[in-house]
Order: C-alpha cells, then structure tokens, then sequence
C-alpha cells in the first residue's frame, strides 16, 4: 500500500477514536445538566397534645335556693266599672289612667243625640206651667181651673223626670273613690256594650305586691307566710307571701286565673313605706333547701332539645353522660341521677 494511503487510513482512525471519546465524555458530562434528586423528608414526629380541662368533683352537700327579683306594687282591692243597663257610643270620657277620682264623679257618657236640648226645653216648659198655675192660684181662679192647671204642671214635670232618668243612664259615675288603673275605651267614639268593663278604681291605700313569674316551676316551692325582705328607695321593708299559685281563691275571671297561676302576692309588715300602685321593689326570699344531695357546678351542665348532659373525666377520655336534675339554683346544681360522689366533671 503506498504511503500516502496509510497516512490517510491512520488519520482517519485517530479521528473516529478522538470522536468516540468526545461523545462519552460528553454524555458522562451532560448527567450532570440533569436536576439534583430532592432528599427525602421524614415525617413529622407526633407529639400528644395535652389538653388541660377545668374541673370539679361531684360532691354530696346542701342547696339553698333564694328568689331575688322585682316585684310590682298593686291594690288589693279593686272595683270594675260598666254600664250597667245599656251601651252606646262613647260621647266624653271625663278621667284619665292614673288619675284620682272620688264616689260620684262621671268617667264616661254616652252619647244621646239630642237629648240635653229635649232637657232644656222640657225644663222650659215646667217653668212656664207653673207660673200658670201660680197664676190660677193667686188670682183666685175657680177650683176646676186652679186642678187643670196643677194637672198640665205634672205632665210636664214627669216627662222632665223622665228625660233626666234616661241621661241619667248615659252617665257612668264612680261608686268608690281611688285611683284609675284601667280603663277599656282610651278616646271617645268607641262603642261599648252593657256590663263591658270600662274603668277600674284602685284603692291606693291597700297596697300590697305581686311578683309574676315567667316559669312556674322557679316558685312551686314557695310557701305561704314565707319571709321576704323589700328593698324599697333605699330602705328595708319585712313582709310575708300572702298568696301562691297553690293557695289562690277561684274566680270565674280568665285573666285573673292566669295571672294567679303564676303569681306570688306579697304583704308588707309594719311599718309599711308610702309607695304608689305601678311603682317596682327589689324582693328576696327563701325557697328551698335540700341536705346530703349530690352537687355539681352549674357552669357543668349541658342543656339541648330537653337533654341535660355532663362531662367527666374517665382516665385519659372525656366521657359524656346523661343526668337528671333536682334544685337548682345560679351556682350549682343537684344531680339526682348520672353521678357518682368523687367523679370528676368538665366545666363549660
């Protein structure tokens, strides 16, 4: 083979060997073009969260339950006012609620058309019949017109009685004196029935309070003649329960059963304090008492949908149970059944 040849098949070979080496280099070099693998995380170590709960044991004690609240001055003697033949319109009303009236004065009148101008004319006319027979009589008239004018003379008075008797009728006057705490027709043109109550008079010296309470059940264990301490413009009153819903009389009047179903009415002691009907008191009195019974805080009950429930802590769990309740009272409360004496309950 001549020499050129060998020079050039030699050349060649150094370039496909120098090629070869430039590709793997370049492969072993583009490895590192590609990202970095991420290191693996490990995961979090958990770590048991303590939860520190406010609590308080079940424990065997006495209750006390006292009723502090505001009660109402009213009077115990009270009279109803109405027509007692007729109703009508309400022409004029002569008091207003609040306003002392005494026995005699008119509260309200019916209207009656045209009957006080009948009135006038009528007193008219009596006027004029007896000049007449005045008249018959000075001048010595004979019997017969002396009697005829003394019979015209009596027509007219019994019509002018009879005129008065019907206004009379469409006046409503008080028949005891007081205070008016009611009344049924606030402006005039109302119309009324017979027997409607339209006032009501109030005796203001016969005052005594009442208490109304929104759940029956806070004053069930109230008794008769129990204490109760008034606080009135700053100053301390004694009284006694004079009613409770158990021993209130029967009456045939609807609002009043209700009211009495759910009332406490109390008597001052002497030395009784100047107080206006309508005028508030602070009121505070004992209930109940209950010894030896299981105790829990109140702030530990739980109420829903009629269910009472508590927690307690049962070793490393909370533990949610049913109870039933007996009194109860701001602070704390008797469980009748649910607990155990020495458990530990949650406070909410």
């Amino acid at each position: 083979m001549p020499i050129i040849q060998m020079s050039r098949y030699k050349a060649l070979s150094w370039m496909r060997l120098a090629s070869y080496v430039c590709l793997a280099a370049s492969l072993l070099s583009g490895c590192s073009l590609l990202p970095d693998e991420e290191e693996t995380l490990q995961p979090p170590v958990q770590v048991k969260k303590q939860t520190n709960h406010e609590t308080a044991l079940v424990k065997k004690g006495s209750i006390e339950k006292y009723l502090s609240t505001t009660a109402s001055a009213l009077s115990s003697s009270n009279t109803s006012v109405s027509f007692p033949e007729s109703g009508g319109q309400i022409k004029k009303l002569f008091v207003q609620t609040g306003e002392l009236i005494t026995a005699g004065s008119p509260i309200a009148e019916l209207d009656t058309g045209d009957l006080q101008t009948r009135i006038k004319l009528q007193k008219l006319t009596v006027e004029q019949k007896q000049i007449i027979y005045s008249g018959a009589v000075k001048t010595g008239s004979s019997p017969k017109d002396s009697r005829l004018a003394q019979i015209d003379l009596d027509r007219e008075q019994l019509i002018l009685a009879s005129l008065e008797k019907e206004y009379n009728k469409s006046l409503l006057l008080a028949p005891v004196s007081g205070k008016i705490t009611y009344l049924s027709v606030p402006n005039p043109g109302e119309g009324v029935t017979a027997f409607q109550t339209i006032a009501t008079i109030a005796n203001p010296d016969a005052i005594e309070l009442i208490y109304e309470s929104t759940d029956v059940k806070n004053i069930n264990g109230v008794k008769k003649d129990t204490d109760v301490t008034i606080k009135y413009k700053d100053k301390t009153y004694q009284g006694k329960v004079a009613q409770t819903p158990a021993t209130a009389p029967k009456s045939d009047d609807p609002i009043l059963q209700k009211r009495n179903a759910k009332a406490l009415i109390i008597a001052f002691n002497s030395p009784k304090p100047t107080i206006e009907i309508g005028d508030y008191v602070d009121i505070k009195l004992f209930i109940e008492k209950k010894d030896n019974i299981l105790i829990v805080p109140r702030s530990s009950l739980r109420t829903f949908l009629g269910r009472s429930t508590v927690q307690v802590i049962d070793g490393e769990r909370v533990k949610e149970l049913d109870v039933e309740t007996g009194l109860m009272t701001s602070a704390e409360v008797e469980i009748t059944k649910g607990l155990d004496e020495g458990q530990k309950v949650i406070l909410g």
